[in-house]
């Protein structure tokens, strides 16, 4: 071989192990963006048209501006980001006390005949009304559980057997059944925990709502203590009424010790109590045979039957019932 063609070949070796080892480290380096391989291909293209050559310059500081800006426009959204994550603090809250809202319900008058009720339309009935007044806050008793009209209507469908009665409502909260009464002629003592004078003021203004000052009063009561208040109770009850008071097992001792009180110092005196089951492992059967109670109890299916009122309209998804508890015979 000659002088020149050997020359000619070491440079055409050169050039390929060049462009092949530059493709290659392109290939495997995971920082080799697709913006620098598109200047290598571009630069390896023979251009022979200068206005070419400069359009395709222009186009890389283009696109190397663009790659540039986007890179700074990505830094600085997640330095905007890292400003942004700081945890809020007490200032960037606000409270706002929740309203207080009214709401009314209308008892409408049933006639029980032949062990069937229906819609009572003589003039000498008439609807009873009665006004509640609700907060939605972070608190058990200002506002209205399901349970309570179940008990309002369990009540007024069979009020004959409370008319003239003597009546304490155990927290009493919204104080819906025992405003009820009240209304139909009972001589109502709405109580609620003396810890929870929020819930004290609340049954004082349902009273106000509803004009029945003289006839209703309100008094601060804790479960499971026999005090002062407790025993102004002693030969002055016929019953004693509750909506949803078994809310927690924690209670549930404290409750049966009142209620058994009450009962001992009331003759035939009866405990009334709508139930909502939240869990199958909830039970005061032990509680029952350790105080020498015994309850019996109606699903709103039974007491509901021919007024034309749905369970699901009272009770929604739950599964709510009336709980009768009385001193074992």
């Amino acid at each position: 071989m000659s002088l020149k063609k050997e020359i000619e070949a070491k440079r055409l070796e050169d050039f390929e192990s060049s462009d092949s080892d530059e493709d290659e480290n392109i290939c495997r380096s995971p920082a080799k963006s697709p913006l620098k391989l598109s200047s290598v291909l571009k630069r390896k293209r023979n251009l022979s048209d200068p206005d070419l050559k400069s359009q395709s310059e222009s186009d890389c500081s283009d696109s190397e501006l663009e790659a540039n800006s986007s890179l700074e426009s990505e830094e600085q959204i997640v330095g905007s980001s890292k400003s942004g994550s700081k945890l809020p603090t007490d200032k960037d809250f606000q409270f706002k006390e929740p309203q207080f809202r009214k709401k009314q319900f209308i008892f409408h008058p049933f006639k029980h005949i032949s062990g069937v009720f229906t819609p009572d339309s003589s003039t000498t009935s008439s609807p009873v009304v009665v006004t509640i007044p609700e907060q939605l806050a972070a608190s058990y008793g200002l506002y209205l559980w399901p349970s309570s009209p179940v008990l309002a209507w369990y009540l007024w469908l069979d009020q004959e057997r409370y008319k003239n009665s003597r009546v304490l409502e155990l927290g009493a909260g919204t104080a819906l059944p025992g405003l009820l009464l009240a209304k139909l002629g009972c001589s109502v003592t709405l109580s609620d925990s003396v810890t929870l004078p929020h819930c004290v003021k609340n049954c004082k203004e349902a009273v106000r709502l509803n004009s029945l000052e003289d006839r209703v009063q309100v008094v601060p009561l804790s479960w499971g203590l026999v005090t002062s208040k407790l025993l102004q109770f002693r030969n002055k009850l016929d019953w004693v009424i509750g909506s949803d008071l078994f809310f927690d097992p924690d209670v549930f001792e404290s409750l049966i010790v009142t209620v058994k009180w009450l009962l001992d110092n009331n003759r035939g005196c009866q405990f009334l109590c709508t139930v909502q089951e939240r869990s199958a492992d909830w039970s005061i059967e032990t509680l029952l045979k350790k105080y020498r109670l015994q309850c019996s109890y109606e699903y709103p299916d039974t007491f509901l039957r021919g007024t034309g009122i749905s369970t699901a309209d009272l009770t929604g998804n739950h599964n709510i019932f009336v709980l009768k508890i009385r001193k074992s015979s």
